[in-house]
């Protein structure tokens, strides 16, 4: 987007979807000085397709089992939005069939939550910084 000759940069706008507020948080915390703009968590698939909808998020950080359903299903609406989010899924439930469904879906990366946490911090980071 230029503005009077000069490119303006866009800052990233992150949506963390994940049951646990643990986990939440300390993604919150791993990410407080990576450049992020605005940041919305949200804890079921219900919250996470509002807030979606409401601050179209540049980056969704997914968790697959919420209580209200598994977040595979609404990996398509949620990139349906205008402009299409970024998304990670970050699970435990990392099966490759699982991962392969996922980027199927629509997702831009897929992360074993048990051992790839901070590979998906790095993604977020990295992503944040090109924002």
């Amino acid at each position: 987007m230029c503005q009077s000759g000069h490119h303006q940069r866009m800052t990233m706008k992150l949506l963390v979807v994940d049951d646990s507020e643990l986990i939440r948080q300390r993604l919150w915390e791993l990410l407080d000085f990576a450049g992020i703009g605005a940041r919305t968590s949200a804890a079921t698939l219900v919250e996470a397709l509002r807030f979606a909808r409401r601050d179209f998020p540049t980056f969704i950080l997914l968790d697959l089992n919420l209580p209200d359903g598994n977040a595979m299903s609404i990996i398509a609406t949620l990139k349906s939005l205008a402009p299409a989010p970024q998304i990670a899924v970050l699970t435990n439930d990392a099966s490759a069939l699982t991962r392969s469904q996922c980027l199927q879906a629509g997702a831009d990366w897929f992360f074993d939550k048990s051992t790839e946490f901070n590979k998906a911090i790095d993604v977020v980071r990295s992503q944040a910084a090109l924002h």
